[in-house]
């Protein structure tokens, strides 16, 4: 009998963020936390050619990061990362090479930094 090669788990140990929405309260762009656990990602590389085109359109790649699979994360979000704020501009779900499931998260700097709603 031969024994199949056994998959490697994806590591998330570059660092966590919590995740915020981008809310309307009183005509005012602010953000509320989602979910106060933190969520555990791995720093992917941004290449030369993403951060041209993004420049092209005025802005700024701060992070490419992947974490599992999550369908609840949208271009309305911003992850806090180390006390610093990062708007998600792209979500993409890819399949890693050992065959998880995996987001993928493009980070920009938001146009604003926004006031942090307690609820």
């Amino acid at each position: 009998m031969r024994l199949n090669k056994m998959a490697t788990l994806p590591e998330y140990t570059d660092g966590c963020f919590t995740l915020y929405d981008i809310v309307d309260r009183d005509g005012e762009r602010k953000i509320k936390a989602r979910n106060m656990r933190p969520v555990w990602f791995r720093d992917i590389a941004v290449y030369d050619r993403t951060r041209i085109t993004f420049e092209q359109a005025d802005k700024e790649v701060t992070m490419k990061i992947r974490i599992p699979k999550w369908s609840g994360i949208s271009s309305n979000c911003v992850c806090l990362i180390d006390g610093v704020q990062h708007k998600v501009y792209n979500k993409a779900d890819v399949l890693s090479s050992q065959g998880y499931m995996e987001t993928e998260l493009t980070l920009v700097n938001p146009s604003m930094d926004y006031e942090v709603v307690e609820e």
